[in-house]
């Protein structure tokens, strides 16, 4: 009967011993490392500057016609549901048009609004600077004497598209002109024509190129919207 307890005594010291070892071994090794957690990286908004319409018409140019092509050029960069998740960073158009200005200014009597708006993105840190010069927007309505008494207009105008796409580091410049002399229709008349003409000359701009696809921190369904 001792036999057996000291026997059970034996092996509990035993365990005891070998349990303090272990224990000692633990304590000597430096802790596993943690495992670093995923890094969630910041959407960087892309950052667009409109600089305000340029008239070089001399007056020519009516409010409303300044006004339709200035929306037109707002709708090109459109991005839907921007305001919720803050895609693009629409920069203040009056501390773009100082930037654009003081560009100009730098580069002396023969600037060139291209280089101005590349200059300019710089000093904003903008993805794309975009701006629309109206260089002729001209009408007149011409009451015919012949046979027929038709009335007849001419009509003309120019826009140029200026920009700077800086993700492709690609100056724009994108003319566009349209020109009718005819039986008059109201298509014909000049705000028609200055708009077709933008339509051409924003086709050959590609403004979006700069925006799109968006950042690749974007999920999937901000990448697809255009």
């Amino acid at each position: 009967m001792k036999r057996g307890i000291s026997i059970f005594l034996l092996a509990a010291i035993l365990m005891l011993a070998f349990g303090a070892a272990a224990f000692a071994a633990d304590e000597g090794q430096p802790a596993p490392p943690l495992q670093p957690q995923k890094q969630v990286q910041e959407r960087k908004s892309r950052r667009v500057a409109m600089i305000p319409l340029i008239d070089r018409t001399g007056g020519w140019l009516t409010r409303s016609a300044a006004e339709r092509l200035m929306d037109r050029m707002d709708r090109e960069v459109h991005i839907p549901l921007n305001d919720s998740m803050h895609w693009v960073e629409f920069l203040n158009e009056d501390e773009a048009a100082e930037a654009f200005r003081e560009a100009m200014a730098a580069q002396g009597k023969k600037a060139k609004p291209e280089l101005a708006a590349r200059d300019a993105a710089k000093v904003l840190d903008a993805d794309l600077v975009l701006l629309l010069v109206v260089e002729q927007f001209y009408q007149r309505i011409l009451p015919s004497f012949g046979w027929d008494w038709e009335t007849y207009i001419e009509s003309s105008a120019r826009v140029v598209v200026y920009g700077y796409d800086a993700r492709h580091d690609r100056l724009i410049k994108a003319p566009g002109w349209r020109f009718e002399r005819t039986t008059y229709h109201p298509a014909y008349e000049v705000e028609e024509l200055a708009a077709e003409a933008l339509d051409e000359a924003l086709g050959e701009a590609r403004p979006k190129d700069a925006i799109f696809p968006l950042s690749d921190n974007n999920n999937q369904e901000g990448k697809n919207i255009k």
